[in-house]
Formats: structure tokens, C-alpha cells, sequence
């Protein structure tokens, strides 16, 4: 095409999910492409946009992406505080899978991690909203050619695209018919697969809790609980009263299988309980206050191949899904979007240059996101003490040494330098000299 022609034509953009990873990216391509010739159409299979779990986590790389946008603002009024430079409490950590349980150290990170109420977050995203947003619009299939993408809807309606970008989460139709398009219909990326573990979630009214058990650690501090095969994360939501609580169960013997049946259920309080029989006092009281928990089958995708090419993407959960151990998967969500956004909104993005976007998003991020998605697993296992040294520990092991776990727990804070002291910004630059490289006219 003559760039004199498609200089005027608008660059059509669908995204496929309006999770967080999905409006994110319609923001931020709302604010850095302002005065850009967009067409934007979020799709959305849900009739509603629902809010899933309570609390979310940021690093100080994903809220300097925040700042970058202009929405760490309206986000901060959710915080205890301004976040900032400063050494923070991450973590205190305990070993808990005892009756005495005792602590093991406090983990600090410049600028410590940012824990938002989701429903927050997704309110401020779409006050942000560019585009169109459909609701009830749930993609089957799509067809593409040279020049677009054609999406097919379930209720038959369809629409046209320049770069279909598919933010539809861990069951992505997006990524099955994406790597059905690469001749990989047996890729091991294709379905995920189940970590082993159960994670059961709920949430705590500060006041509740003070009144099972009055100063209780968890309503002012952000806890690790940890012991062999199990541990629980909590940390306080002061903006809402509430602490956010996330207690796992691992089988070893289960991991990397194929989960059959929901992979989220309510359960009994009882069955929760039973997992933590014998923990510490400060374990059960946070349990015995959550009367309606939630289990979750932890899944994570096979590190995928690739992320993206010709004009289809795939992003967030849809390429790299992981477990939570790392607190990093919305957060990887963000700089997909970011960079994407960022890529999108130059002036050399048109219709015609989006093969080499998508292989310039391809190379940025996909080794970052299937990196962190490993490192998470990693965490994990060291977290629940399955590590070199470990193998002889079991549930209730009183007799470990604090100098053995303290140094445990020193490999973890190594494993989660790169949140603070990398930056996106980096990549983003590099993508953008890759896209102002490449030789594409501009719009």
C-alpha cells in the first residue's frame, strides 16, 4: 500500500478480554496515542465486567508503568501510603505448621509491594476507557489474511480488525486458535495444566479478627505463614477493613497434570481447617473467620514458543499464565500492555507495519513472561520448603534450624530483586527503537 494512502486510514485494534490485562491496554493506548487515528473495540464474553478475588499485587516496576500512564493518582487514595522509595515491609514470615509457631525474618524491598482491591483497580481503568467496549460478545473463531483479521462471534455477529490482540485469560480461545494457526495443535501450551496445588481464598473484616484473637499480626502487617507442603499468604486492605487471605495445599504428585472438573468451587470451612490442623494460633484464627472460602485449582500454561505473529497477539494471562507465587501476574498483564501500547501508538504504527509489531512484541516479552512464570513455580516450591536440604523436612518439623530457613528465605529475596531493581522502561525503549529501526512509513 502506498504510505501516502494509508497514512489516513485509521489503525483498526480489537482486543479480546476485559480483564485487567485488556483494559490496561485500552487506557494507556487512550493516553499515549492521544491525537492518534484509532479504531478500538474491546470484546468481552461476560455480560458484565465482574470483579475475581479481592486483592491484587503490584511491584514498583508495575506502579512506575502506573505513574507513566497518570493513573497512580487516582490509584493512591486506595494506599496507606504514597508509594515511594523507601525500604517497606514485604513479607514477615513465619514458620507456622506448629503449635508454636515463631519467626523466621522480615523481607524488605525498596519501595515494597503495592496491594490494591481489585474492584478499585478495575473501576479506575474503565473511568479510563478509550474505545468500544461490547459486553456478550464471545469470539469462536477468526480468519486471517494479508491485510486483516476477521473475528466470528458466538452470536454470529462479526467484525474486522488490523491486529487482533487476545487478553482472554488462562482459557484463551485467542492462544488455542493462534497456536492452531502455527500447526501446533498438540503444543503443551495449548490447555494449561494444574500446579498440584489448591489454593483456598477469602477475606477477613479487621474487626472479626480482632475479636477471635485481639492483636492479631495479620491486621497491620503483610504475613507469610510457611511450613512443608502448605504456607498462607495475607496481607491488610485498610482502604476496605478487610484482610485478603490466600492459603495453599500442594500434591507434588499432581503437578503438571491435566485438571478435571471446575477449577473453582466453594468448599467447607471445615475442609480448610482440616489442611491446617495443628498450625499455629494466629493460622487458625484467621481461618475460622473466613466461614465461606473458595478453592481454586492452581493452574499455569507450558512456557509458550511465541507470544505473537503476523496480526495476531496474544497477552496477560492468555500467553503467560503462573502461579501466584511471585505476585506478578497482573503485573506481567501491565507491561504487556504497556509495551503493546506503546508500540501501537508510535508514529509508525499503520496497518501495514503490525507483522513487524507483533514480532517486536514477540521478542521483548516473551522471554520475560515465560521467565517469570517459571520463577514462580520456583518460588513456590521454596516457599513451601521443597528445596535442596529440605528433603527430609515434614508438616510440624520443630526441629529446623532458624539459620537453615533464614538462608531459605535469603534466596527468595535474590529471586525477587528484578521487582525493583529492573525497570519496563527499558524494554519499552528498546522495543520502540526496534519499531523506529524497522523502516516502516509513518502514519
Amino acid at each position: 500500500m502506498d504510505s501516502a494512502l494509508e497514512s489516513g486510514q485509521r489503525l483498526r485494534i480489537a482486543i479480546v478480554g476485559a480483564g485487567i490485562g485488556g483494559l490496561t491496554l485500552s487506557s494507556a493506548l487512550g493516553i499515549l496515542g492521544r491525537g492518534r487515528n484509532f479504531e478500538l473495540d474491546i470484546y468481552e464474553g461476560a455480560t458484565h465486567i465482574s470483579e475475581i478475588g479481592a486483592g491484587i499485587n503490584f511491584w514498583p516496576r508495575t506502579w512506575e508503568i502506573m505513574k507513566s500512564l497518570g493513573l497512580d493518582h487516582e490509584l493512591a487514595r486506595m494506599l496507606p501510603h504514597v508509594p515511594d522509595n523507601n525500604p517497606r515491609l514485604v513479607f514477615e514470615i513465619r514458620k507456622s505448621d506448629q503449635s508454636e509457631g515463631f519467626h523466621i525474618k522480615n523481607m524488605m524491598m525498596k519501595g515494597g509491594a503495592i496491594r490494591l482491591h481489585r474492584a478499585g483497580l478495575q473501576k479506575t481503568l474503565i473511568n479510563k476507557l478509550s474505545g468500544r467496549l461490547h459486553l456478550s460478545h464471545r469470539l469462536i473463531s477468526f480468519d486471517e489474511t494479508e491485510k486483516e483479521v476477521r473475528l466470528n462471534f458466538e452470536d454470529g455477529s462479526s467484525a474486522t480488525c488490523d491486529i487482533l490482540i487476545g487478553f482472554d485469560g488462562i482459557k484463551s480461545v485467542v492462544r488455542k486458535l493462534f497456536l492452531e494457526s502455527e500447526g501446533q495443535w498438540k503444543s503443551p501450551s495449548f490447555e494449561p495444566v494444574w500446579s498440584g496445588t489448591y489454593a483456598y481464598r477469602g477475606v477477613v473484616q479487621f474487626e472479626e479478627l480482632s475479636e477471635y484473637l485481639p492483636g492479631h499480626t495479620a491486621i497491620k502487617s503483610p504475613m507469610k505463614y510457611v511450613g512443608k507442603l502448605k504456607h498462607l499468604i495475607t496481607y491488610p486492605l485498610p482502604h476496605n477493613n478487610i484482610v485478603n487471605v490466600l492459603a495453599l495445599v500442594t500434591d507434588l504428585s499432581q503437578e503438571g497434570t491435566q485438571y478435571h472438573g471446575p477449577p473453582t468451587t466453594y468448599c467447607d470451612q471445615e475442609e480448610v481447617l482440616s489442611a491446617f490442623s495443628g498450625w499455629e494460633p494466629e493460622v487458625q484464627a484467621l481461618l475460622k473467620c473466613i466461614t465461606k472460602p473458595t478453592k481454586w485449582a492452581l493452574r499455569s500454561l507450558v512456557p509458550l514458543d511465541r507470544y505473537a505473529r503476523g496480526r495476531v497477539v496474544i497477552a496477560g494471562d492468555a500467553a503467560h499464565a503462573m502461579t501466584p507465587h511471585n505476585g506478578a501476574g497482573a503485573g506481567q498483564a501491565v507491561e504487556d500492555a504497556y509495551i503493546l501500547a506503546s508500540l501501537l501508538s508510535h508514529r509508525r504504527s499503520t496497518p501495514s507495519a503490525v507483522p513487524d509489531i507483533s514480532e517486536i512484541y514477540n521478542s521483548i516479552r516473551r522471554p520475560v513472561g515465560n521467565h517469570v512464570l517459571q520463577e514462580a513455580r520456583n518460588v513456590g516450591r521454596l516457599t513451601q520448603l521443597v528445596a535442596p536440604g529440605f528433603e527430609d523436612v515434614v508438616e510440624g518439623d520443630a526441629d529446623v534450624p532458624l539459620e537453615k530457613l533464614h538462608d531459605l528465605f535469603d534466596e527468595m529475596d535474590r529471586r525477587w530483586e528484578w521487582v525493583w531493581k529492573e525497570s519496563a522502561e527499558d524494554d519499552r525503549r528498546k522495543a520502540v527503537e526496534m519499531l523506529d529501526a524497522s523502516g516502516a512509513p509513518s502514519a
